[in-house]
């Protein structure tokens, strides 16, 4: 099994968060940075928070990568 470094997680909920992760293969792909913290729908705040960019920083992004919020 391995260990997973588990730091800098942030839950934006008020209930306990749970992930479950599967891969099918030793190469299981690629997660680009940049959209997975400004092309969503995650709350600005909570990326703030992960990045310490500032509001405008980070507003700015999601709207150049098509992130909302």
């Amino acid at each position: 099994m391995t260990s997973v470094s588990q730091t800098c997680q942030i839950n934006g909920g008020k209930s306990n968060a749970k992930a479950f992760v599967s891969l099918s293969n030793p190469n299981p792909g690629l997660q680009i940075t940049s959209f997975a913290l400004f092309a969503n729908s995650l709350p600005s705040k909570i990326v703030e928070k992960v990045t310490f960019l500032d509001d405008y920083e980070v507003k700015k992004l999601k709207g150049v990568l098509g992130g909302t919020n």
